[in-house]
């Protein structure tokens, strides 16, 4: 297509392409029966290939066509055209005149100026109002950022391609690993291969105003991948040599880490919180005692490389560390099991080197306190190996898979299936993989081993802890796995708390040195009920999440070279049986074709 010859679209007339992206070309265009000129944004081609990308652009374009937002861009009308035996999908919106934000930004860089103070909030202002007033209505943008703005010649900003960055997600595109977003704005749960919320928006709100206070972004490079690690790892440059006038600077340093928080559940929750607390820092409007904890500091332990965060108002308050979950008292279950399942681990210990097989510590054994080292070794003292089951691998050649485990699904092939006095295992006709451990205090392992090794991978798995199983028993995912000593598993227990640890010559390591060895935390749902597990590894970088929200993101460079992947299952003082619904496997390695800033 041409971009200059004026084409037309139905009733548009293509005038002159006025921008290009990563998901479209933009053109300036006329409306023939309303007389008005309009914008059109034509997707690229290859967005049009998956089969069930034409619903979702028609039912995400009549979701945004029904904004009425002073500060988004109006949509129009959206079609499919047939051209030339292809698609061509294309949504009209309102022509604005003016510049986007990405060219004010250049713009004052060539001038060797950066954007007046007195500038900032209003543009902050009417992007927070408008990423409120979508979040409202169920819809998330994913790629905020300065070429997605529009300043208007009144000054105003008008926030542009909602929706775009959801509507490519596609299942196709998901499996390949893709991510969402540009790079220099990206969350870390967007960089980590998760698809991210509201908060993920707010994170690109903040990385825009760090630009356009410091007049570049905090982590900038030539490398996309090494911007993601960036978001996901380091910490936020302070803002100390910044000329800013009045404004109180500590105030501006502890929003800007609240901001860019590395854990979405330090961050603001929610575009209102986000303004009022920035507009207090610019020194308008007053807070009350609720709103004021809405800013904290930040404290960094210069005992490690933690930063955690205070009130502003009480530093004396509790912290938090950043991008791990608020530790809570362990539940009284898991202490009284600890003592009973010690006392049953012993026996359990002389019957399993009878059987000459290995022992894998159970939920209750990782309760125990361990090691000044770290490692529950000395209460599982010459334990090698595990009561583990490995899969013979005879369905297909691809490593990356998705199974619901209905009765035709090929990858049903991937899972062992056994029944013995210690371990069932079997697919039910109603599309379930049901994992039963007979032996108290004990571990199994379940492996699918794929025809090459996992790397930089995400794996998710839908399950539950039955009710008739022992309450603090534990299930979860394993990664990494080299051999029945060697790997990592992440897991949840049936009293609701999680864990992640790394298993190095038959010893085990907690990999997030926090005061206990299983943490509570309000998204592990207990006993009976559903659970979502997901851990995204890239690089040395792994984050576990539980029902969609992260839980605990560790750097663990133990196992670099890939391995296994499969299904664990620990019981305490009685057995443990556990139902997977769903488990997927899919690369997390960033595409090295993300698009580029407009």
């Amino acid at each position: 297509m041409s971009d200059s010859a004026p084409i037309r679209l139905d009733r548009y007339e293509l005038r002159e392409r006025i921008g290009a992206g990563g998901t479209a070309r933009v053109y300036k265009a006329y409306d023939t029966n309303l007389d008005r000129l309009v914008a059109i944004k034509i997707l690229y081609e290859h967005l049009a290939e998956d089969s069930a990308f034409q619903e979702r652009f028609e039912r995400e374009a009549k979701l945004i066509a029904t904004f009425n937002h002073p500060h988004i861009v109006q949509v129009y009308d959206f079609n499919v055209q047939q051209r030339d035996d292809r698609a061509i999908y294309y949504m009209v919106m309102s022509y604005i005149p003016g510049p986007t934000l990405r060219q004010e930004l250049e713009e004052a860089t060539r001038l060797g100026r950066r954007l007046p103070v007195q500038r900032i909030l209003p543009i902050m202002t009417h992007l927070a109002d408008a990423l409120g007033y979508a979040h409202a209505h169920g819809m998330v943008h994913r790629d905020v950022k300065p070429g997605n703005i529009i300043i208007r010649p009144d000054g105003s900003a008008v926030l542009t391609d909602f929706g775009i960055a959801r509507m490519i997600r596609a299942d196709r595109l998901t499996q390949q690993g893709a991510t969402s977003g540009t790079p220099t704005y990206m969350s870390p749960e967007q960089a980590s291969g998760e698809p991210g919320d509201a908060r993920s928006d707010l994170y690109a709100l903040g990385i825009m105003l760090y630009e356009m206070l410091n007049g570049q972004p905090p982590f900038d490079d030539d490398n996309n991948l090494s911007v993601m690690l960036k978001h996901m790892n380091s910490p936020i440059p302070s803002l100390a040599a910044l000329e800013i006038g009045a404004i109180d600077r500590a105030q501006l340093n502890a929003f800007i880490q609240q901001a860019l928080a590395k854990d979405p559940v330090q961050r603001f929750q929610s575009a209102k919180a986000f303004i009022g607390a920035l507009e207090r820092v610019f020194g308008i409007g007053t807070a009350s005692d609720d709103d004021r904890t809405s800013v904290l500091i930040p404290i960094v332990d210069r005992g490690s490389s933690n930063v955690s965060m205070a009130r502003a108002d009480d530093p004396d308050a509790r912290r938090t560390t950043l991008g791990l979950p608020i530790p809570s008292t362990p539940r009284g279950v898991g202490a009284a099991f600890g003592l009973i399942g010690l006392a049953l681990l012993l026996v359990v210990v002389v019957m399993i080197a009878i059987m000459n097989t290995g022992f894998t510590p159970s939920a209750s054994s990782f309760d125990s306190t361990p090691t000044e080292q770290g490692d529950p070794s000395d209460i599982i003292p010459s334990m090698t190996g595990g009561v583990s089951v490995v899969a013979s691998m005879t369905g297909g050649s691809s490593i990356y898979f998705s199974t619901d485990f209905a009765p035709a699904d090929p990858n049903n092939l991937r899972w062992t299936i056994v029944d013995n006095e210690m371990l069932s295992t079997t697919i039910t006709p109603e599309g379930v993989y049901r994992i039963d451990n007979h032996v108290p205090n004990s571990a199994i392992t379940t492996i699918v081993q794929a025809e090459g090794n996992y790397g930089s991978i995400s794996l998710t798995m839908e399950a539950r802890l039955e009710a008739t199983s022992q309450r603090a028993s534990a299930y979860g995912i394993v990664f990494r796995y080299q051999d029945e000593d060697n790997y990592n598993v992440f897991a949840v227990d049936g009293v609701g708390r999680y864990s992640i640890w790394t298993r190095k010559d038959a010893i085990w390591r907690e990999l997030r040195d926090a005061p206990e060895s299983w943490t509570s935390d309000e998204a592990v749902r207990p006993i009976g009920e559903d659970n979502r597990l997901s851990v995204t590894l890239l690089g040395d970088s792994i984050s576990g999440y539980v029902n969609d929200v992260r839980v605990t993101r560790v750097i663990d460079s133990t196992f670099r070279d890939g391995g296994g992947i499969g299904v664990y299952v620990a019981t305490d003082d009685g057995t443990a049986s556990v139902a997977i619904d769903a488990y997927r496997v899919f690369s997390s390695v960033p595409s090295m074709t993300s698009p580029t800033e407009e």
